[in-house]
């Protein structure tokens, strides 16, 4: 017989958590599916602007995430990724990559993923210079001269911490100014060691084994700019 939960929370984030800790103080029968746990937060660099940490850093917010969470009573099934959401029979089939599960109540708090590029090269060199998680492999680039594509808050937080491995640091904005906290604007803006390139777009991503150049495109001109990632 088909076991069906009172609510199943697909994702283990900062909202995901916040929700199965509410629930299983309720003593509701609740599964938690999530492909990792503390979602973008365990793949921040350093956090400032958390209520009730000063500083803390992304990893370690979310082991204090998971920490708070497995102090209380509901199953959680790690790596596995949501592929369906179907409402059944008066309750919800989720289906994963490697199970199906049944509910009443489904929270969907799956957070958000890395956006690609969707340029030539960037399937080529994916994980051969091209990365999307500067806390994993921001130390992969010591001494090297490296593009972070973006002008929000996450390429702000990237740079930052390139600032402290990598020897250059180019940020490829498609926009005419950076959008992320001024905070982070400012550290970046003293730094001798990071040019901005706004009205800027990456077009192609180049290399042989590794990537050693993009392409990029600026005032309707394109020009190659030599990095290692």
């Amino acid at each position: 017989m088909k076991r069906i939960y009172d609510l199943i929370i697909i994702g283990a984030g900062p909202a995901g958590i916040t929700a199965a800790v509410y629930a299983a103080r309720k003593k509701i029968d609740t599964l938690v599916v999530t492909k990792d746990v503390g979602g973008q937060a365990a793949r921040s660099g350093d956090i400032q602007n958390y209520t009730g940490y000063q500083f803390i850093s992304g990893p370690e917010l979310a082991e204090k995430f998971e920490e708070h969470m497995r102090k209380f009573n509901f199953n959680i099934r790690e790596n596995e990724e949501v592929t369906k959401l179907v409402a059944k029979q008066n309750n919800f089939l989720v289906k994963t990559d490697k199970n199906s599960y049944w509910a009443k109540t489904v929270i969907v708090a799956s957070g958000k993923k890395s956006r690609e590029l969707a340029v030539s090269g960037e399937k080529e060199f994916k994980n051969k210079g091209l990365v999307y998680c500067a806390t994993c492999d921001a130390p992969l680039f010591s001494e090297d001269d490296v593009a972070v594509i973006g002008g929000g808050n996450s390429a702000l937080d990237a740079t930052l911490q390139l600032m402290k491995i990598a020897n250059y640091v180019y940020i490829i904005n498609i926009a005419d100014y950076l959008t992320g906290d001024e905070i982070m604007q400012e550290k970046i803006k003293k730094s001798k060691k990071v040019s901005i390139l706004n009205n800027s777009q990456v077009i192609e991503i180049l290399g042989d084994n590794f990537v050693n150049a993009i392409k990029i495109e600026k005032d309707k001109k394109e020009e190659a700019l030599a990095v290692q990632g």
